[in-house]
């Protein structure tokens, strides 16, 4: 097996970064201090870094925007990233305390055309995303952990094999590797400061001083010992929230993480090779009723760019009742996908893409029942037989059904009769509804040639002409 390690070394203030620019950073409490955890590259770039405590780092940049830390939205994010890479690998397992995703990338080099296309699929989905990532690539999980880890510079990050694997992580440092700081402090004050220099101990040594666990450890990381992981399950709905650090009222605002959830939403719409027709969207406040928006489209769909853009036409032209302080993404309903191979029939498929494509946009910018048309409704009188409708949908006919006209006229009584062409068609219903119909239905043609559609009522036998054929 080849694992592919996704370290997201800047989750949590890339997750909750503030609407506006400046020195930002998540700090949590750590014991008695207030330490850094993560910062924004404007603060990296005046020098505060991760483990400082915040006194330092106000001291440091005064104007530094400390961000309390929420360990609920990290584990919600990673576990959309989890959702959302699952469109590259049926196998994903998580770690939420180190920010890492791991994908089992060997049954897929096939699929995605060779190893380097994979990882540019891959790295190109990522920055759709707008999070920093370090990717490692080793037989272990936890040796693609390391090499996926920002502090490996200068050395590779791919190992491919088992044979290459202990030559690759013997230079690297101690720090790297995932222990407790009591384990690493012992290690050191050992003079060990390599991880090949742990790697020559024997296991019993280490055991007898740092316990199984390091031992353990060690072994998974080698490949001496199994990893068993428990792997990310697939959601049978989609439900996605984020909060924001600070309540957002302009629509510039709203538009960078609607852009982030609806690429996660396309991640998860891929892996199932499903797409939607509806989806919901609620814009919560502090002091007032969510702000409820749903989603329709023509045809299946499931590109990020053209659900967002939809989105952006409905929230161009809404007024919040007051700023917003969280957004959640939903949907229930998954349908295949429209066809997309290329045919005889391209350019009606283009041009019916393209309608489709006009109605729903015409739909976002007016609302749903500004654009309406044509639909069946289930009764054989034909006067009664169509119907004006909001949703869209295809017409679902049987595949013996008799020749129609397309243009239904009211009916008109006829004193001459054209030529009479085959057999009758006897419609008989409505009787439930003081409406009762019984007719014998025929095509005539006349003598200029054109077709006919009429009617001999049962009841009155008078003749009415009721349709035409182009």
């Amino acid at each position: 097996m080849l694992w592919l390690c996704l370290h997201f070394p800047h989750l949590p203030i890339e997750l909750r970064q503030p609407p506006d620019p400046g020195a930002a950073a998540i700090a949590a409490r750590i014991g008695p201090r207030s330490i850094l955890i993560a910062c924004n590259a404007q603060a990296r770039a005046q020098h505060v870094a991760t483990g400082i405590d915040s006194i330092s780092a106000v001291a440091r940049i005064p104007e530094l925007k400390l961000i309390e830390r929420e360990p609920a939205a990290e584990k919600r994010a990673l576990r959309a990233l989890a959702v959302w890479s699952e469109q590259f690998s049926s196998e994903v397992c998580l770690d939420t305390q180190r920010w890492m995703l791991w994908l089992e990338a060997g049954a897929s080099l096939h699929y995605f055309g060779g190893f380097e296309a994979f990882i540019a699929a891959l790295q190109q989905g990522l920055a759709t995303l707008g999070y920093t990532v370090g990717i490692g690539i080793a037989p272990t999980l936890e040796a693609a952990a390391i090499l996926a880890h920002p502090q490996l510079q200068g050395h590779s990050r791919i190992v491919r094999t088992r044979k290459a694997l202990l030559p690759a992580l013997a230079p690297l440092p101690l720090q790297l590797l995932a222990l407790a700081p009591e384990a690493h402090a012992g290690l050191r004050d050992s003079g060990l400061g390599t991880i090949g220099a742990v790697l020559a101990v024997p296991s019993a040594a280490l055991a007898r001083r740092f316990g199984p666990d390091l031992t353990r450890y060690l072994q998974r990381l080698t490949g001496a010992a199994a990893d068993p992981r428990i792997f990310h399950k697939p959601a049978r709905s989609y439900r996605r929230r984020l909060e924001f650090v600070a309540p957002v009222a302009s629509l510039e605002g709203l538009l960078f993480p609607l852009r982030r959830l609806f690429f996660e939403f396309q991640g998860f719409l891929r892996a199932r090779d499903s797409a939607v027709q509806s989806l919901r969207l609620q814009l919560l406040h502090r002091d007032a009723p969510p702000t409820m928006l749903e989603l329709r489209t023509t045809d299946p769909e499931r590109r990020a760019l053209r659900l967002f853009s939809l989105l952006r036409e409905k929230l161009e032209r809404l007024v919040l009742p007051e700023p917003a302080c969280e957004i959640r993404l939903e949907a229930d309903q998954f349908i295949a996908p429209g066809d997309t191979q290329l045919s005889v029939l391209e350019d009606r498929t283009q041009r019916d893409a393209n309608w489709s494509a006009l109605l729903d946009k015409l739909r976002a910018r007016l609302g749903d029942h500004a654009v309406r048309g044509l639909g069946l409704n289930a009764d054989h009188r034909p006067e009664r037989a169509w119907c004006i409708q909001t949703q869209s949908g295809e017409a679902q006919l049987p595949d013996a059904f008799p020749d129609r006209p397309l243009w239904i006229l009211e009916p008109r009584p006829l004193r001459q009769l054209p030529k009479l062409m085959g057999h009758p068609e006897r419609i008989e219903t409505g009787w439930w509804d003081a409406a009762e119909a019984r007719r014998d239905y025929y095509i005539a043609e006349t003598d200029e040639g054109a077709r006919w559609w009429l009617y001999r009522d049962a009841i009155t036998h008078e003749w009415f002409l009721q349709g035409l054929w182009a």
